[in-house]
């Protein structure tokens, strides 16, 4: 259960931003995905939102 609640807390934010960043390398050649500035920043915010559960 430790390693769940750690890959959340933890893991999404961190995979949110693998994701924007290679949003924006992709960017820099001209091919604009909004989807993944999206999808990253919706990883980021389960990250936080996941800190919101209460603890036992």
């Amino acid at each position: 259960m430790l390693v769940v609640k750690l890959v959340l807390r933890f893991g999404l934010p961190l995979i949110g931003l693998v994701v924007i960043g290679r949003a924006v390398v992709h960017s820099i050649g001209g091919d604009i995905e909004r989807w993944q500035f999206a999808l990253g920043a919706l990883l980021i915010l389960a990250g936080f939102v996941s800190k919101l559960v209460p603890r036992r």
